[in-house]
């Protein structure tokens, strides 16, 4: 038995074959030689390209950019559907920060997100007109992206978290202090080619001293210091080691190796490099934000100009210890 749903199909499939048969008895099965060619479709219009740039390779940082995704399929727009994204990164050498943008530029990209601090930098100085989109990261003030979450470049928006969650980073020194209750001298690997890793440091070396401890730093230029640099460090008799900086957290893996030889336990503003063997994060809400970033990209996707998007600042922090399951990282 044939249900209604087929019964239309074979009506509907009866009147197209009666329609062909009735043209090509008028036409005397034959083509005319005049006769013109069917036209070539036309071409597929290229997708909107959104292009992501990362400073470095954080563990986690696919996280945040799922979390992005998540942001633009909430605007109801879909990857491959509505656009394409292209990642890359430039794995903590930042001199290589500018080809990596104006690769972008030079693509037609859409939109640019520019994920950590250094990128954004840059993407100031070498996009005027592309959109950008900024993602984790602490300061977009001091890149020159706007002196208010409201007064800022016409091309430029995106979400931040002052010193990861802690502006004058006295929660990271109170944290360490709790799970390290003997420490007496906190050591720290920062970027000195990396603004936002001095401060970050400095701001330490004040919190811990506020606090009745002593604070030494060393630098890593490069991802492959990491064994040197950590090295020295622990040489320095220190209790506890915190990371700031795209090519000092490059280097975790040689960094996290050197320091549990010497049983110093590591605290980091990713939660994912406890996973890796980091004792502790204190973090901010990441996921929050990037589902925030991916609402504004589609935004822009939309129409709508950056101009009219205010800065977004992230406010919840969280807390991952060594230890926890997955989603068990509280907030702070």
């Amino acid at each position: 038995m044939i249900g209604h749903g087929a019964s239309r199909l074979f009506i509907a499939s009866g009147r197209v074959l009666a329609l062909a048969a009735g043209l090509l008895a008028a036409s005397g099965c034959s083509k005319s030689p005049d006769a013109k060619k069917p036209a070539a479709p036309a071409a597929a219009q290229p997708k909107p390209l959104i292009a992501m740039i990362r400073a470095a390779d954080w563990m986690g940082s696919e996280w945040s950019e799922d979390a992005i995704k998540v942001g633009l399929q909430e605007a109801d727009l879909e990857e491959g559907r509505d656009y394409e994204i292209k990642i890359s990164s430039a794995q903590g050498d930042l001199a290589t920060l500018p080809n990596l943008i104006d690769a972008a530029i030079d693509a037609k990209a859409k939109v640019i997100v520019t994920l950590q601090d250094a990128t954004l930098q840059v993407a100031v100085q070498r996009v005027k007109d592309t959109p950008i989109i900024f993602h984790v990261l602490s300061d977009p003030f001091a890149a020159g992206a706007g002196t208010s979450d409201s007064n800022h470049l016409p091309n430029v928006t995106g979400v931040y978290s002052p010193g990861f969650g802690d502006p004058e980073q006295t929660r990271r020194v109170e944290l360490i202090k709790k799970v390290v209750p003997k420490a007496h001298r906190i050591g720290i690997l920062f970027s000195p080619g990396e603004l936002l890793s001095v401060s970050l440091k400095d701001k330490m070396v004040e919190a811990a001293k506020k606090a009745g401890l002593d604070a030494v730093a060393t630098p890593i230029n490069s991802p492959s210091e990491g064994t040197e640099a950590t090295t020295a460090l622990v040489g320095k008799k220190v209790d506890a080691i915190e990371i700031y900086g795209n090519a000092a957290h490059a280097a975790f893996e040689s960094v996290i190796q050197v320091a549990k030889a010497s049983k110093v336990p590591v605290f980091s503003p990713s939660p994912f490099e406890v996973v890796k063997g980091a004792t502790a994060a204190f973090y901010p809400d990441f996921q929050e934000g990037g589902v925030v970033a991916g609402s504004m990209i589609a935004r822009v996707l939309k129409g709508e100009s950056p101009a009219s998007i205010p800065f977004y600042r992230v406010v919840t922090t969280k807390v991952k210890m060594a230890g926890d399951t997955a989603g068990t990282a509280k907030p702070h």
